[in-house]
């Protein structure tokens, strides 16, 4: 499906603002974070934020409770189903491991690539820095309010496992806690360490030395550090770690109250249970598992019921009016969905053509057109010199440097609707003559702007090149779109966007993406790569070249709600944008916490199924644990590397391959 007009007009314009937008956002966000690093610093100074359990490191605020653990424990209850459900998880996690590894393998090789053949990748959208981090509101992708919303799922669905999982393995839980720097960035469980992971922490070298009762300074709360100091002056109460300490519930009491927490006693002290490498991996694998699953609801019930609900107005939206149109008077409106005219059903400039077909100057025209999905009859009386001539030029998206339309000075942005004096219908017919042309001769193009309401035009004589790799073509030096459609005894201008192809493509992704044909194994399983691919990057490109952040701006205009969810009005559109995003963010999570790298749950896991392996060769534990560490650590390194070099290169290729020339 080609780009549509509407969102390559939206692109266009916001090429043209984005400097000023980010630099405006960026200050405005700078200024606020500033207030808020200043106000979390005075509050930590005067002792606020200790008085509530609250810890800081430098901007970055954590806030920790034990309260409610009791409810995780009921939670939990159901440890079989629990356990199976992890099960399930880790082998969903580990394919997500090869699929996430693998397109960065291959973006890697891309990279190579381009950079052997000295190509420069100029910079865009897609690696400024805003748009590397998935923050609602500050990636220009992502919508702030339903992407907070979602994010929040996410993160909470996600840890919030991690600590049922937990339970379920009768590992101690010492408490949960969200993480903020302005916005909500992360949350998190905290489990027992020492239980988790048992001696592999002091082989790893992660522990203190001396420290035996899972206790890290570097990373405990606030109470529990005050329950270990007075654990060391009163060590004659270590027996009794499951009572209260100083008017804190003690950790000690979680595990005292479920089953399986303590073992046998040695010199007084309780021998914590630690966790096999089976139980572990559970428990890592429950947040990305959580996080597959709410997508696969939210997803289930978006392409189903809730696009089911909603239908197309209309294709063709109005984008401006001559200065003088006969359609000012009329009630009619820029932004409004033409359905009809004539009584004739209008979906592009063919059915206007035909619905016009008998129509003369000086008649009146019944147009009926949607404003709010309110659809009203309006009535043109052309001017009685306007000609019955309709057409659709084709928009120029951008000019190839050192082309011939450069040199002639065609720009991006203008619209060429003539060719030799002669109108162009569309970008099939353009494509046809151009097709006639040889190199060497001249084109006269006639082109106005996009923006222009004047009607005024000017021509533009170009010397057509040599198509590289084919002399005997001509050649031009432009990527275009189809253009808005001219209606001349309405003196309007449309633009084109295939509402019912897009609402159909939207439906049928959910039997693309597990559409295997055993008939056509390699087609099914590429065409099923695809679509998975394309939902992953879908918020970025969308289905017509253009993000896709639900149904909300210019795209509200061309869909209503139908059936079943005609009584809710726009509030089936924001339950919508709602599911889209909170099954594209919930699947996006989980994607990404399966790459192999640390501190990421799928280095964790790729490092526990690494000693499970060792193990199998009868390798030394120590040396097994040191290894696995070691590996990890490069992937991590490799993967951290591939990000930074996919987002900074294309700021720097132009500068370094000019000089290797």
């Amino acid at each position: 499906m080609h780009n549509s007009v509407i969102n390559q007009i939206c692109r266009i314009f916001r090429k043209k603002t984005r400097v000023i937008f980010l630099q405006t956002t960026t200050q405005a966000l700078i200024f606020v974070f500033l207030i808020y690093w200043a106000v979390v610093y005075l509050l930590k100074k005067r002792g606020v934020l200790a008085k509530y359990n609250i810890s800081t490191f430098g901007p970055v605020v954590m806030i920790e409770t034990a309260k409610g653990l009791q409810y995780i424990d009921k939670i939990a209850a159901p440890k079989r189903f629990w356990r199976l459900f992890a099960n399930i998880g880790i082998v969903l996690m580990f394919a997500g491991m090869i699929f996430m590894f693998s397109l960065v393998v291959f973006s890697d090789i891309a990279l190579i690539q381009t950079i052997l053949k000295g190509v420069v990748i100029e910079p865009s959208e897609y690696n400024e820095l805003q748009n590397i981090f998935l923050i609602p509101g500050i990636n220009q992708f992502i919508p702030l309010v339903w992407g907070i919303v979602a994010l929040i799922i996410a993160i909470f669905v996600h840890e919030m496992m991690h600590s049922v999982l937990a339970r379920a393995e009768d590992i101690r839980l010492h408490a949960v806690g969200l993480v903020f720097a302005l916005f909500p960035i992360g949350a998190y469980a905290k489990i027992d360490d020492r239980q988790l992971y048992g001696d592999e922490l002091d082989n790893m070298g992660e522990q203190k030395e001396g420290a035996t009762d899972g206790y890290n300074d570097l990373t405990a709360s606030i109470e529990e550090i005050r329950e270990h100091e007075q654990a060391e002056r009163d060590a004659s109460k270590k027996n009794e770690a499951g009572y209260e300490v100083d008017g804190h519930e003690s950790v000690g009491t979680v595990a005292a109250e479920t089953k399986g927490a303590e073992s046998s006693k040695t010199s007084g002290s309780v021998e914590p249970k630690v966790a096999t490498k089976n139980q572990r991996s559970r428990i890592l694998a429950a947040g990305v598992m959580a996080n597959f699953c709410v997508a696969l609801i939210a997803a289930m019930i978006f392409f189903g019921p809730v696009l089911g609900g909603i239908q197309p107005v209309g294709n063709l939206q109005i984008m401006g009016m001559d200065d003088i149109s006969p359609s000012l008077n009329s009630g009619l409106m820029n932004e409004m969905v033409l359905t009809s005219i004539n009584g004739q059903k209008i979906t592009d400039a063919e059915s206007v053509n035909q619905a016009l077909l008998t129509a003369s100057s000086g008649d009146p025209i019944h147009v009926r057109a949607s404003y709010n999905r309110t659809v009203q009859e309006y009535t043109v009386i052309p001017d009685p010199s306007a000609e019955n001539v309709n057409y659709a030029g084709i928009l120029i998206a951008r000019v190839v440097a050192g082309s011939p339309a450069e040199a002639a000075g065609i720009q991006n942005g203008m619209i060429i609707y003539k060719i030799d004096g002669e109108y162009i219908n569309g970008m099939q017919d353009f494509a046809d003559r151009m097709g006639l042309k040889s190199p060497g001769e001249t084109a006269v193009f006639t082109i106005k702007e996009l923006d222009d309401t004047t009607g005024v035009s000017r021509e533009i004589e170009v010397i057509l090149g040599e198509t590289p790799g084919n002399e005997t073509k001509a050649y031009i030096g432009i990527n275009y779109s189809a253009g808005p459609l001219y209606i001349g005894l309405l003196g309007i201008t449309v633009g084109e966007f295939n509402a019912e192809g897009y609402l159909t493509f939207l439906r049928s992704l959910p039997s693309l993406m597990v559409g295997f044909d055993l008939s056509d194994m390699k087609g099914s399983l590429l065409t099923m790569l695809s679509a998975w691919l394309f939902i992953l990057m879908m918020p970025f490109f969308g289905l017509t070249g253009d993000g896709f952040s639900g149904f909300s701006g210019a795209m509200l205009s061309f869909f209503e709600p139908a059936g079943w969810a005609e009584p809710f009005g726009v509030g089936i559109f924001w339950a919508a944008n709602l599911l889209f995003w909170v099954a594209w963010l919930n699947f996006y999570v989980g994607l990404f916490n399966c790459l192999p790298a640390i501190p990421l749950d799928g280095g964790h896991l790729f490092r526990t199924y690494f000693l499970k392996i060792a193990e199998k060769f009868k390798m030394e534990e120590k040396k097994a644990v040191r290894l696995s560490v070691r590996v990890s650590g490069y992937l991590t390194v490799f993967i951290f590397m591939s990000f930074v070099i996919m987002f900074v290169w294309p700021h720097l290729s132009g500068f370094i391959l000019g000089l290797f020339g």
